[in-house]
């Protein structure tokens, strides 16, 4: 059975933006437990570690750490990260 490639890009998203979301669940932001979600969502270990490097420099721990939702400009933000690490994503 052939999975579809937009429903594993999007998924990957929505795992990616739920780690922003609740990487506080921890007590705080835990960028091995962020990649290793993205890593299972299907994005390449490279990828991922690219992703994770990334975030901290561009939302800030406490951010990523808050117990809050994103906003609609982070969402755009991590979206952009995304694509300038190889994730290719449904527009």
């Amino acid at each position: 059975m052939r999975s579809d490639p937009k429903r594993f890009r999007r998924a990957g998203l929505i795992v990616a933006i739920g780690a922003l979301c609740s990487a506080c669940a921890a007590g705080g932001y835990d960028a091995g437990a962020v990649r290793r979600h993205l890593v299972k969502a299907g994005l390449s270990p490279e990828a991922a570690d690219c992703v994770v490097l990334h975030m901290g420099p561009r939302f800030g721990d406490e951010r990523l750490g808050a117990r809050a939702d994103p906003t609609a400009a982070e969402i755009a933000a991590e979206r952009a990260l995304m694509r300038t690490c190889g994730v290719k994503l449904p527009r």
